[in-house]
């Protein structure tokens, strides 16, 4: 069975996931009224097919004011997320899934994302073939929940060949709405001694929200770059590669969370 996935407008050099396994595609239903309210006209019918078909959407698009999705409420946190970071180089993932039989998403998805293996198991496709892992090491540092019921979990990680930097991720559910954000909060460094990117300058945002009969998951992550001549497209490609790998294996790993809890 392949997966329905669409990456449209992003360089040749970056499409390393021909050979992604496979994912439990769950077909959903939904009217074009409610397509229409959700996303704008940036949305393609054949972007709308893959997602009715239970795949997934995946676009590379520079910048906030190309997203897909409408300034509706549900998407109004992670908007304004993402446009105080101004990322230079944005990725947009869109899937769907039928809140039938996937009753317990939010908290399947919220339990996940505080696993350190959620971040080391990811795999990531490079130039030459060969499979490594986004993150090489993960390592939480503190976790506390304020009195609104926001977790905040300090997490050091390291993707080579950058160094460590410290994230500080937040969780957040508001009946069946689910937010979850990472931010660097430290400068990261490529290979120890080059400032790539500033304090809290790259970001990974995914809204979870239930619409009608079904889970709208969508997600942006996106980094400002520090422009360096000749290694500019090097390390753009290494942050938006790892920002695909991220939410293409965390959509997998959801599916497959998912299959084994309705089992039990």
């Amino acid at each position: 069975m392949k997966v329905a996935f669409s990456c449209r407008h992003i360089l040749p050099v970056l499409l390393l996931f021909f050979s992604l396994p496979d994912f439990a595609q769950t077909p959903v239903k939904i009217m074009d009224g409610e397509i229409d309210y959700l996303f704008n006209e940036r949305m393609s019918g054949r972007e709308i097919l893959f997602l009715r078909n239970g795949g997934i959407v995946c676009n590379s698009i520079g910048k906030v004011k190309y997203a897909r999705i409408n300034k509706i409420p549900e998407a109004e946190r992670l908007i304004n997320a993402v446009q105080k970071v101004d990322p230079n180089h944005l990725a947009e993932i869109i899937k769907i899934l039928p809140y039938k039989g996937f009753e317990n998403l939010t908290e399947i998805v919220s339990e996940m994302l505080k696993n350190e293996e959620s971040y080391t198991s990811v795999p990531l496709y490079v130039d030459d073939g060969e499979v490594v892992h986004l993150y090489a090491d993960a390592r939480i540092q503190s976790i506390k929940t304020e009195p609104t019921g926001k977790e905040i979990i300090t997490e050091k990680f390291l993707m080579k060949p950058l160094d460590y930097y410290t994230a500080k991720i937040e969780f957040q559910q508001f009946g069946s709405y689910y937010f979850y954000q990472m931010k660097n909060i430290n400068t990261v460094r490529y290979k120890t001694f080059i400032s790539a990117v500033g304090k809290e300058k790259m970001i990974a945002v995914i809204s979870i929200f239930r619409y009608g009969d079904n889970w709208i998951i969508y997600a942006l992550g996106g980094v400002d770059i520090i422009r360096i001549p000749f290694l500019d497209k090097k390390i753009d490609n290494i942050f938006y590669n790892r920002i695909k790998a991220f939410c293409v294996f965390t959509f997998e790993k959801l599916e497959e969370l998912l299959s084994k809890d309705e089992e039990n």
